[in-house]
């Protein structure tokens, strides 16, 4: 088929590529994290692996030209108790969002293939469910396929610190934070990695209780672990005492390009203002120094009293953004229960 295709090439004959979407098969799940490593937009997140921890019912749609993959969208998906088709984050899950394959085409060629399969794409799933969620990665800015298919656009923040030299980022710090690391270091806290994950999550679980909020995410955490411990994608950085009790801890979970914050606890009773920046400082030199990768991503800096903790790391703050939609239907019947409801 290929020799046919440039034989028919160089007689000036053009040829019709097929283009097509459709929902990937498990056998080809291998394949889309192939796609997904070498995609700039591509995270550990979109992987199926990742997915399927998740627990959740997913669909990964993939934007095929001929037999070759170019682009595609991972969602979660799921009925509601009225039959209603919703497609949703899985739980833990900061991003999703449509990727694509690597290009060498000029930027105005490349964004305007982007913009057709975006919205071919966005077309595709509003024919497939009622109600549509998710949010893309920092590395997707161009959501305007969505707004011209009608849906709704909302902005998040995180900070992505870049590693390249851990000297600059000490030192990009704000001076308070490099104050608490080392007031810790002075009081004896010591940071432990590679610990049981149990003992990490009841920091996080003491942490929630502190706040006086339940922790509704327990049995998605420990599978993630377990699926990212076998793999070595995964850590936990524990900060102790003197007596070697734990007081903060932070977990991390990185692919082929970053690390990723995905948790984090502190037992209030035990509270040093310097065991969870310490743990953090750890485990940045672990992205830095064991895992050789050049930025780490503090998802989750939406929460004020947490985006003023990370800011202090020296970040860029970053915008990533989410996309909602309705079927009409669906707003209407909404619409008639709230009036029912006055």
């Amino acid at each position: 088929m290929a020799q046919l295709s440039l034989c028919l090439k160089l007689l000036g004959v053009k040829i019709l590529q097929k283009l097509i979407i459709r929902k990937l098969e498990e056998t080809e799940y291998e394949r889309w994290d192939k796609f997904v490593a070498n995609s700039p937009q591509g995270t550990l997140f979109h992987k199926s692996y990742w997915l399927k921890a998740s627990g959740q019912t997913f669909n990964i749609y993939g934007y095929f030209k001929d037999d070759k993959l170019i682009a595609g969208l991972p969602i979660g998906c799921g009925d509601s108790k009225l039959g209603i088709k919703i497609a949703t984050h899985p739980s833990l899950t900061p991003y999703l969002g449509v990727i694509f394959g690597e290009s060498e085409a000029k930027y105005v060629t490349r964004i305007s293939k982007e913009n057709e399969i975006s919205r071919a794409i966005a077309v595709k799933i509003k024919d497939d469910f009622d109600s549509i969620y998710f949010r893309f990665t920092p590395f997707s800015i161009d959501l305007l396929p969505f707004i011209w298919e009608g849906f709704s656009i909302g902005v998040r923040y995180t900070y992505l610190l870049d590693l390249n030299d851990l000297k600059d980022v000490w030192e990009g710090m704000d001076a308070t934070r490099r104050r608490n690391i080392r007031r810790a270091e002075k009081d004896g806290i010591y940071v432990d990695s590679n610990m049981d994950f149990k003992e990490m999550f009841i920091l996080v679980e003491k942490a929630f209780e502190r706040q006086k909020k339940r922790v509704t995410f327990r049995s998605f955490a420990f599978k993630y672990n377990e699926v990212l411990h076998k793999k070595k994608q995964c850590n936990s950085f524990i900060a102790r005492n003197k007596n070697g009790k734990a007081i903060a801890g932070v977990y991390i979970v990185w692919d082929e390009k970053r690390a990723y914050y995905v948790l984090g606890g502190y037992d209030s009773e035990e509270s040093h203002h310097g065991a969870t920046a310490i743990a953090i400082w750890e485990a940045i030199k672990f992205i830095k120094r064991e895992l050789e990768l050049s930025q780490f991503d503090f998802e989750g800096s939406m929460i004020q009293p947490i985006e003023q903790f990370f800011r202090k790391f020296g970040g860029r703050c970053v915008p990533y953004y989410s996309v909602y939609y309705e079927k009409p239907m669906l707003k209407f019947l909404r619409a008639v229960r709230g009036v029912i409801k006055k």
